[in-house]
């Protein structure tokens, strides 16, 4: 496990031996896991955005793009 990001507002987890990529939004308490194709396709996507160089409102307008998917409590144990 590998923590790719981690802000006042989102988590990106990285299990590269699974393929998968998990993304927690912390303003919502939710989470949704990403495997194969679309792992990759976020990590491009996300990779992308962050080397434009956004302010916080677009940052949470592209976290909200993903907010279909993010569709897991996150528990606490």
């Amino acid at each position: 496990m590998n923590v790719l990001f981690s802000s006042p507002l989102l988590y990106l987890i990285d299990y590269p031996g699974h393929d998968a990529l998990e993304i927690l939004d912390k303003r919502s308490g939710r989470m949704g896991l990403f495997r194969g194709a679309a792992a990759d396709r976020m990590r491009t996507e996300f990779g992308n955005f962050l080397m434009e160089g956004h302010n916080q409102e677009e940052f949470e307008d592209f976290i909200d793009t993903y907010d279909g998917i993010l569709d897991q409590p996150v528990m606490r144990h």
